[in-house]
């Protein structure tokens, strides 16, 4: 089966600037209705200069939800990002690129590959979850693409480079970098709930 990470360009919508939205804050929900449980991560968009954003947003919430097209890539020539693109289709047509720094936020990207799904809700810079709570939010579905084994590679070769920046060897600061990821993943699973009982 042919990996669908590979090199390659994506044609964007016209409308489309292909600009990320920015990260302004991040969280996570976890509930009895959603994913058994699983925390699922929340991304709060500064959407000041993407209204479309925020209008799609709110018709979700009196209409069904519609069709988005999801992908994995990069948009820039930095190795320390990964973007994913989010092209609704309906009720009306966005595209969403969310950009993440792989040392900085590679725990949100191993999250969202987890989880298979994010929520995604507007905001402002300065917001965050604790007190927007119920601003309107959207869930997205963000199905196994045949990223994650990519993804793992990205991880470590990312923090492999900060551990040779402090001096380590690179055996031994890819031994730390593979520490470094099973301790965070381990934390990640430690943080889910039961509501079976």
């Amino acid at each position: 089966m042919k990996n669908p990470w590979h090199k390659g360009k994506v044609a964007l919508p016209n409308q489309a600037s292909g600009e990320p939205v920015p990260i302004v804050a991040d969280g996570a929900i976890a509930t009895k209705v959603l994913g058994e449980g699983r925390l699922i991560p929340l991304l709060i968009l500064d959407t000041s200069k993407r209204p479309d954003i925020e209008d799609m947003i709110k018709v979700h919430k009196i209409l069904p939800p519609g069709d988005v097209k999801i992908q994995w890539g990069r948009i820039r020539k930095l190795e320390n990002t990964v973007s994913l693109f989010l092209q609704f289709q309906r009720p009306s047509e966005v595209l969403i690129i969310l950009d993440f720094n792989v040392t900085k936020q590679g725990i949100l990207v191993e999250q969202i590959l987890k989880a298979k799904s994010l929520y995604l809700q507007p905001g402002r810079t300065g917001d965050r979850l604790s007190t927007t709570m119920d601003n309107p939010k959207i869930i997205v579905e963000v199905p196994d693409l045949g990223f994650q084994k990519e993804w793992k590679k990205i991880w470590l070769k990312e923090l492999t480079k900060i551990f040779r920046t402090k001096g380590l060897r690179r055996v031994e600061a890819k031994l730390a970098a593979g520490r470094t990821i099973h301790e965070i993943q381990a934390i990640s699973n430690s943080f889910s709930f039961n509501f079976r009982r």
